[in-house]
């Protein structure tokens, strides 16, 4: 029986440029909740972030956010455990970022994360330009190295879409921390690299939350769309991908619909009727 699902949110259940979840999709949530399954959202958007675009809240229970930074019990918003990059941590990635000559942004610490100081190099990839455009009075840019004083919650390196072997460079000198891969949730093109404290991802973080509640991955199901949510896909007992995913996840994970065809009702309906016990 399924006792908890885990699901992320942009174009899983939100489809990109949405601020709405669909009625069937919210509908799904709320009959989880009445079967008494536990509802986890695991997204790498910040609390405020998730508040803009979904002002009227979400029908969950538990956000694991800023793709594992962080987990929040979603009725009093209380942060129930964070894990961030100390100073040095931080002096280190910006250098490794700072000799690439790539985009990044720095991330404040929990839980005023969307705050952000930013590195925009002469021709910024647009991905880039528009994400510090769309935070006006909360990023300050970085004119040189020396200007970075504090650790924070994580690294964002916005790369193009054919970037990919720096994307994988970058990785390996950057292989003693937690280094992310998703697709932009902007263009659907460029290369979104979020670099994190030692161990960060959804994955992990969903495993502490379960502990917490008395519960494990064999008691999951699990939805995604993307290459950040593999931490967590992979460990759960019935992982699902939307039609709307990479093809390769699509070849690794059973489908459901896309997310603007409703995928997450018909995921819950697997995980509430349908599963194995």
């Amino acid at each position: 029986m399924v006792k908890a699902i885990i699901v992320d949110l942009d174009g899983t259940i939100l489809p990109n440029r949405e601020k709405h979840i669909s009625p069937e999709n919210t509908a799904a949530l709320e009959e989880a909740a009445r079967r008494g399954v536990v509802r986890i959202l695991a997204t790498g958007r910040s609390p405020y972030s998730l508040h803009r675009v979904l002002p009227q809240g979400l029908p969950i229970d538990y956000m694991v956010f800023s793709s594992g930074a962080g987990i929040m019990r979603w009725r009093d918003k209380h942060v129930l455990h964070k894990q961030e990059l100390s100073k040095d941590d931080t002096l280190r990635i910006a250098g490794i970022l700072w000799r690439h000559d790539v985009n990044f942004t720095i991330q404040g610490h929990i839980p005023d994360n969307h705050y952000f100081v930013y590195r925009q190099v002469r021709r910024p990839v647009e991905d880039f330009r528009r994400r510090v455009e769309d935070y006006p009075g909360f990023s300050a840019p970085l004119s040189s190295f020396e200007e970075i004083h504090d650790g924070g919650t994580q690294f964002l390196a916005i790369l193009e879409a054919d970037q990919l072997p720096l994307f994988h460079e970058l990785r390996e000198q950057l292989s003693a921390y937690s280094v992310v891969r998703a697709t932009s949730p902007v263009d659907k093109q460029a290369i979104w690299t979020e670099i994190f404290a030692p161990g960060v991802n959804k994955g992990s973080a969903c495993q502490l939350l379960l502990e917490r509640l008395g519960l494990s991955f064999q008691d999951c199901a699990g939805l995604g769309n993307d290459y950040n949510d593999v931490d967590f896909l992979s460990r759960c007992r019935f992982p699902f991908v939307v039609a709307n995913a990479p093809e390769d996840l699509k070849r690794t994970f059973p489908c459901v619909a896309a997310d603007k065809d409703n995928g997450l009702a018909e995921f819950a309906d697997l995980a509430l009727n349908r599963l194995p016990d």
